[in-house]
């Protein structure tokens, strides 16, 4: 590689070589350590390409060897510069474009985040905008240590940062923290336990709090499952005081959901009918250009993208961004559902169904699945049988007891 830039940047020629000893003024090069590459015999001459500097230093062996040399074709920096000596605008054109690459080298093409994973690369991308950090800044106006300390200020599951400029890249190396950043305060608010939802009590575990309800009781929604009033009884059998606490029970009941979504009759079917569009697109800070034969008239056509943004070097990125466009050409037309694609439907939505159901903690315990036809309309209907806790908390309204005043007569009886 450095012999390859190096022939070209000092030049390098094509010659031809014929005389009355040719092998001795080869052997010669050799001696004198001058570089000769694809020597080729051709009959009565010699052809071989060397080096400009080593082509100044063979006049003696030409003598001795009593050879003559030819200069077949002229390559190189040298000779391309000589060649276009009055081109003065190739020549601007030539310097100028270094010099557009030296101004965007001045600023940042591209942020990469590394090591996130509770939060997403488009959350720290807004954070650093509103920290005045985005494409198209100058490099000289980013203060890593102010960005790391920020991060870490913004974000408390951030325990580590690290961020440096590279080229025309922003890298942000980031270590998240796995374990709880702080321990969650318990609640002591006096309070109620009231049911969520309808349901049958399965199971119940209480901790405080008066229980309201027992195993196989029926519940509404609302309904006090565990009283937070706990009545303070005294030697007369009378509430002399009420003493408040925080309600905290396990409730577990047996509960039901009903899902329905009606589908058409009819399906859309796209198919494609092998006819492609190719094209290619660029685009550049906020402007874009678009190369492609359109459409003919009365068609439809499925696009897809592919978009690179181009670099020089590993972190030399530019705001540049080169794409192909392929579009697919295809047909619509309507037809009924199938019974197999119903079902994939009917199969598809009870999986997200219960998918949510799973994610809230609820344990399911029987699932139906019905598809309903009828001439208009198709519907599918899911029951499923659950069970799940139902206790939420519900603040309780503290009522303060006045002590009841004694009458004079009787203290001095």
């Amino acid at each position: 590689m450095i012999d390859w830039l190096s022939r070209r940047f000092f030049g390098y020629l094509f010659i031809e070589m014929s005389g009355f000893s040719p092998e001795r003024f080869l052997n010669m090069c050799t001696v004198h350590e001058i570089e000769l590459w694809q020597v080729v015999n051709s009959g009565q001459t010699y052809q071989f390409f060397m080096t400009v500097p080593g082509f100044r230093k063979i006049k003696p062996l030409v003598r001795k060897s009593k050879v003559r040399l030819r200069i077949l074709k002229k390559f190189g920096l040298p000779f391309f510069l000589y060649r276009n000596r009055k081109r003065k605008f190739y020549g601007v054109g030539f310097f100028g474009f270094f010099l557009i690459l030296y101004v965007l080298s001045l600023f940042i093409w591209d942020i990469e985040f590394d090591g996130n994973r509770m939060y997403t690369y488009d959350t720290l991308l807004k954070y650093c905008e509103s920290q005045q950090i985005n494409y198209g800044m100058r490099k000289s106006k980013i203060d890593c240590d102010n960005l790391e300390e920020s991060l870490r200020t913004a974000f408390p599951e951030i325990t580590w940062v690290s961020a440096r400029v590279s080229g025309t890249r922003l890298l942000v190396k980031i270590k998240e923290n796995e374990v709880l950043s702080h321990v969650p305060v318990k609640d002591e608010t006096p309070s109620n336990l009231v049911a969520e939802k309808d349901g049958v009590i399965t199971s119940m575990i209480v901790r405080s709090g008066i229980p309201m309800v027992s195993i196989g009781d029926e519940i509404t929604k609302g309904q006090v499952l565990v009283h937070g009033a706990i009545p303070i009884i005294g030697d007369s059998e009378e509430v002399i005081n009420t003493h408040y606490i925080h309600s905290d029970a396990d409730i577990y009941a047996k509960t039901s959901y009903q899902f329905t979504r009606q589908i058409p009759l009819y399906r859309k079917i796209d198919v494609e009918t092998g006819r492609v569009r190719k094209g290619r697109y660029i685009k550049a800070f906020h402007s874009s250009f678009m190369l492609m034969l359109p459409k003919p008239k009365g068609t439809s056509w499925k696009r897809t993208m592919e978009e690179n943004q181009l670099h020089l070097f590993e972190n030399f990125y530019l705001p540049i961004y080169v794409g192909n466009i392929t579009a697919k050409e295809y047909i619509s037309y309507e037809r009924p559902y199938r019974d197999n694609e119903k079902q994939e439907l009917a199969d598809k939505m009870n999986q997200e169904y219960e998918k949510k159901l799973l994610e809230k903690g609820v344990q399911i315990l029987e699932n139906h699945v019905k598809i309903l036809d009828n001439e208009s309309l198709c519907q599918i209907a899911i029951d499923f049988v659950t069970e799940e806790p139902v206790g939420r908390q519900e603040g309780l309204e503290i009522q303060q007891v006045e002590p009841e005043e004694t009458n004079q007569s009787d203290e001095r009886n």
